[in-house]
């Protein structure tokens, strides 16, 4: 055979190759792009409004993110994700790609006082993907559990190095308690909470490190995701966890940051907490270089989002620097501001015209797991065929929304669960976390279809709480509880309560949420 020949032979091959893909596409088997790796960053309490590619707010002191800025010019920006409104349930949906209802941890946080704290016995994500082959590691805030069997490393981590509380301090990385006296809440310092954690084979190294106390956290944490990044064998794929605590408080910015950047904003409170943005920005441009000096941008996933909105209820928090505007309410509630997650997701092979636009598709964090697992599935030769191909399953409520957003399909999702609590055992009280008067209300849902959502059940009480920056709308009762009816297409601001107008959608959400209460468990599922 010449050499002419086997030129020719090689372009009818690629070609026919084109083809055949092209026709799979065509007839919805699709197969997936071959990604390896996967870097998930996470900001804690970043508002709305706390960042430049956010649509909608037109804030004028917005922190300086140039990084993030950048990254959001080449990706496709979600501007519809939602989370759930605090730390743990949105870390839980996340791992496990279930509503946070399911793991029977709705609307509070692992807190250092307490010492019951088990995470789920569910599978997390984090164990699945070691299944194919992942080197799985993870930097940060877990907040998933600090007792035995519940540690990172112990829920298929490689390694691990962060806090396992909530929150702590930036330079001593001490955590944090809060306690509530004579109407005041008081920030206390408590243990030591800085672990380097790592597997060999089966058994699991604990090290508590006080090594670097005096500097600041999220240096820290930036240093070792780059360490593991520049570490890794390109061999087997990398599933990257970086879990930032910045902007959460304490309000305790690197000093030369907050001299130097976001001379633009004038109040003293937003441009310290600016600085703690603006240096988590400076860590995620360190990253993603690590990615592109070790050649492995192009072979790797970024998707980067917020576990829930800014606290704004300063009785909680020592600061409320941050923004969720134009939306109301933040952290612990289940308005807008509290569960819209700034978001955005890079791929290598994003078409070109998605690059730098905005998907309005509806999209929960439970499917960032399905995109993850359908990724992994993907690494071993799978394809979307029969994979993530429903709304809800009673083992996962992911689904594979986001894969298709981002192949041009906005279409989204038609429901989100935002909520849902059950009446507590007699005598139980409801807990009163950050909240002294009223705290959460038992018994009561949230719920999304289509452009409606509705709050239904004990919401008198709730909707006095000092967790709020604003009176609820006035509450309409339908068969006894309370309700609260949106139309979010004409009112994103959640000003005007349709409920009484609109009673034949207050029955039909109320249907649907009773339906998932039929699977709701009361407390961790262990």
């Amino acid at each position: 055979m010449s050499c002419l020949q086997t030129i020719l032979r090689f372009i009818i091959a690629c070609h026919l190759c084109s083809f055949i893909i092209s026709l799979e596409q065509r007839s919805g088997k699709v197969f997936l792009h071959r990604p390896s790796n996967i870097l998930l960053l996470m900001a804690d309490d970043l508002g709305w409004a706390d960042v430049a590619f956010s649509p909608y707010h037109n804030e004028p002191d917005v922190p300086e993110t140039p990084n993030l800025d950048k990254l959001a010019h080449d990706s496709l920006v979600l501007d519809n994700l939602y989370s759930q409104a605090s730390c743990t349930p949105t870390r839980g949906s996340v791992m496990t790609g279930k509503y946070a209802y399911r793991l029977g941890k709705q609307f509070s946080s692992f807190i250092m006082t307490s010492t019951d704290e088990r995470g789920p016995s569910i599978k997390f994500l984090s164990e699945e993907l070691l299944e194919y082959d992942y080197k799985v590691h993870g930097v940060g805030k877990w907040h998933l559990g600090h007792q035995e069997g519940s540690l990172p490393t112990q829920k298929g981590f490689d390694s691990f190095y962060g806090i396992y509380y909530g929150m702590g301090s930036y330079f001593d990385h001490k955590g944090v308690r809060h306690t509530h006296k004579d109407g005041t809440w008081l920030h206390n310092l408590g243990n030591h909470d800085f672990h380097y954690d790592h597997k060999n084979g089966s058994t699991s190294t604990f090290t508590e490190t006080d090594d670097d106390i005096g500097i600041h956290s999220t240096e820290l944490f930036t240093k070792a995701a780059v360490k593991r990044i520049k570490e890794h064998d390109t061999g087997m794929p990398l599933f990257l966890y970086v879990a930032y605590t910045a902007p959460h408080s304490p309000l305790e910015p690197d000093e030369s940051i907050a001299a130097k950047r976001n001379e633009h904003i004038n109040d003293l409170e937003r441009r310290r907490y600016a600085a703690l943005v603006t240096q988590m920005d400076n860590g995620i441009g360190e990253i993603l270089e690590a990615l592109e000096e070790q050649n492995m941008r192009n072979d790797t996933i970024v998707i980067f989002l917020s576990d829930n909105g800014a606290a704004l209820v300063k009785s909680c928090w020592d600061y409320v620097g941050g923004s969720n505007k134009p939306y109301r309410d933040g952290k612990f509630t289940y308005f807008e501001g509290g569960i819209k997650s700034p978001a955005l997701i890079w791929t290598p092979w994003l078409n070109a015209d998605l690059r730098g636009t905005h998907s309005k598709a509806l999209l929960h964090v439970v499917d960032i797991y399905a995109l993850i697992k359908l990724l992994a599935e993907n690494n071993q030769g799978a394809t979307v065929s029969g994979l993530f191909q429903r709304n809800q399953t009673e083992s996962v409520d992911g689904g594979n929304y986001l894969y298709k957003t981002l192949h041009g399909d906005h279409s989204g999702r038609e429901t989100i669960l935002h909520n849902l609590v059950l009446p507590r055992n007699p005598g139980e009280k409801a807990p009163k976390y950050c909240s002294p008067t009223t705290g959460q209300p038992d018994n009561y849902g949230v719920i999304r279809h289509h452009q409606h959502k509705l709050f239904y059940g004990d919401l008198e009480e709730w909707c006095k709480s000092d967790l709020l920056t604003e009176p609820c709308p006035e509450l309409v009762f339908v068969n006894g509880s309370a309700a609260m009816l949106f139309d979010l297409e004409s009112d994103p601001y959640e000003r005007v309560n349709i409920a009484a107008d609109r009673l034949d959608v207050v029955w039909q959400l109320v249907s649907m949420i009773k339906e998932y209460a039929k699977t709701a468990p009361t407390q961790w599922v262990v």
